[in-house]
C-alpha cells in the first residue's frame, strides 16, 4: 500500500509542472484534447483527496483513469514531430504526462483496501 506522502509528493511535482504549449501539429493536437479532459478530471479528484474533502476510495474507477493515461502516454510515443519546435514540445508532453501518471497511479494506490494486489 502507498503511503499518503508518497501521493501528495507525487501531486506536488505534477502541480510544479507548466502545462505544455498548445500544439501546432494537428495530430498533437487532437491528443491534447484528450489530454485536457484527463487532466482536469484526474486533478480535480486528486486535489480534493489532497486537501481531505474526499477519500481515494470514493474516486469512480480510478483503475479505469490508470488505463487511460497508460494509453494515452502510448499514443503519444506514436506521434512523429514535424519539426524541431514539436520534438521539444512533445517531450515536455512526455514529462507532462509522466507526472499525471503517477499522480493517479498513488491515488489507485491509496484507493486500493489493504491485501489487494497493486495494479500493473
Amino acid at each position: 500500500m502507498t503511503e499518503s506522502s508518497d501521493f501528495r509528493n507525487a501531486l506536488e511535482a505534477f502541480m510544479a509542472i507548466p502545462y505544455p504549449d498548445y500544439p501546432r501539429m494537428e495530430e498533437l493536437r487532437d491528443w491534447n484534447s484528450f489530454l485536457l479532459d484527463l487532466d482536469g478530471h484526474i486533478a480535480g479528484y486528486a486535489t480534493r483527496v489532497n486537501n481531505g474533502s474526499l477519500d481515494a476510495g470514493e474516486v469512480p474507477d480510478v483503475g479505469s483513469l490508470v488505463l487511460e493515461v497508460e494509453n494515452l502516454r502510448r499514443d503519444l510515443e506514436r506521434i512523429r514531430p514535424e519539426r524541431s519546435e514539436d520534438a521539444d514540445l512533445l517531450n515536455k508532453y512526455r514529462v507532462y504526462t509522466a507526472a499525471l501518471e503517477r499522480v493517479v497511479r498513488e491515488l489507485a494506490a491509496l484507493a486500493r483496501p489493504q491485501g489487494e494486489s497493486p495494479m500493473p
